[in-house]
């Protein structure tokens, strides 16, 4: 898949009108995206002024990956596992780029007095939040063959149980 057609894929995703089946089961790609999201996660680390630990992210990483895998193991899907995960860090990395000035402009502006520009900020951050669990919501619901409205509390729980057990474990700071 090259780089276009994979914006494109990721880009309807995000939209919720493409499926993890569109997604070439490549392991290579796979790496490249987990590479990249090791990328976006220390440019976002350091646009909020935190210290990087790559022993954290690579932790973290592992986490992820392997929680993907229980839930596709859960529901007797593994052979769809390669697909789901890339459809998730394809868009957690494209997220993740979005955030980056989101995140940026909040932490420059952490000592300055509520304002609309802010409240703005504090809005679009949480809007891009919320947006990527009903996206991994939508992935999952194509993966396991759910209904969206079981995916839902699927993908909520997995994002609170990550970063609840995450930030135990791995904790960056």
């Amino acid at each position: 898949m090259n780089t276009i057609a994979l914006l494109r894929w990721t880009t309807e995703l995000l939209q919720l009108r493409g499926t993890p089946a569109d997604a070439p089961a490549s392991s290579w790609l796979l790496l490249q995206l987990l590479v990249l999201d090791l990328i976006s996660s220390v440019l976002y680390l350091q646009a909020l002024g935190s210290e990087v630990l790559f022993g954290a992210l690579l932790g973290r990483m592992a986490l992820r990956l392997s929680m993907i895998y229980a839930v596709m193991r859960v529901f007797g899907r593994t052979p769809r596992f390669l697909q789901t995960t890339l459809s998730l860090y394809a868009v957690g990395v494209m997220l993740t780029f979005l955030l980056l000035p989101i995140a940026a402009a909040l932490v420059r502006s952490q000592g300055a007095a509520p304002d609309f520009g802010l409240q703005f900020l504090q809005l679009g951050f949480l809007s891009l939040l919320l947006w990527s669990i009903v996206v991994e919501a939508h992935i999952f619901r194509h993966a396991l063959g759910l209904k969206f409205w079981y995916a839902l509390p699927l993908a909520l729980g997995l994002f609170m149980l990550f970063n609840e057990v995450a930030t135990r474990l791995f904790p960056l700071e």
